[in-house]
């Protein structure tokens, strides 16, 4: 946004009281009409970058529910071992994607025979095997209470979005078409304007540089 030629302007209103040419007051509504479009534009964008990143969470929480049960269930039903990968090693990235709380669940849950693992350096992290099928079955309800809410704090985490740079952009535009507005009153009239509005309307432009 270009100030040079607002403040331009109210220098000549100060020291000039005269009638204005018809092409310089329909200039003024055609800048005012373009402030008007470009805020309505900038709404719409605000809008969309806010749906955009509401849908992404939707997304992150669905597929994060998914990965979190899968990998809960596997550590309560079977020994799970990956190729190339150290037994410590793959316990502590499945406990870190799980977390304290849902572990504590699948600890509960686990199967009999099944044998406990540690972490690489010798932390226990999920229990030698004691329960059944009914055991696994009765605990179910709490075990994707304990992963909703892993990945809902998860989710708040991640969804920080600032908006502000809309709000003040929109702030930006308003006062611009406040400063129009004012200007083309006088002009409309044609009288010469007062030092007092001249300053306000510097306020004004104060309020856009910030």
């Amino acid at each position: 946004m270009k100030f040079a030629p607002i403040l331009v302007a109210l220098g000549l209103l100060v020291s000039i009281g005269c009638a204005t040419p018809p092409e310089v007051k329909q200039a003024l509504v055609a800048k005012d009409q373009a402030y008007a479009e470009n805020e309505r534009l900038m709404q719409q964008y605000r809008e969309l970058v806010g749906n955009v990143t509401a849908r992404h969470q939707l997304w992150y929480r669905y597929v994060q529910t998914r990965l979190k049960l899968n990998l809960a269930l596997q550590w309560a039903t079977t020994n799970p071992k990956l190729t190339g990968v150290p037994d410590a090693e793959l316990t502590k990235d499945d406990a870190d994607l799980l977390g304290p709380e849902i572990i504590a669940v699948v600890n509960d849950m686990r199967l009999k025979q099944l044998p406990e693992r540690k972490g690489p350096i010798g932390q226990m992290v999920f229990l030698a095997g004691t329960g059944d099928m009914t055991n696994l079955v009765q605990k179910l309800p709490e075990l994707i209470a304990r992963i909703e809410q892993r990945v809902a704090k998860d989710s708040q985490l991640s969804s920080t979005l600032d908006l502000t740079v809309f709000d003040q952009y929109r702030t930006n535009v308003e006062a611009l078409r406040r400063i129009n507005g004012v200007i083309k009153q006088y002009l409309d009239i044609d009288v010469t304007l007062p030092q007092g509005d001249v300053q306000s309307l510097a306020d004004a432009l104060q309020t856009i540089r910030r």
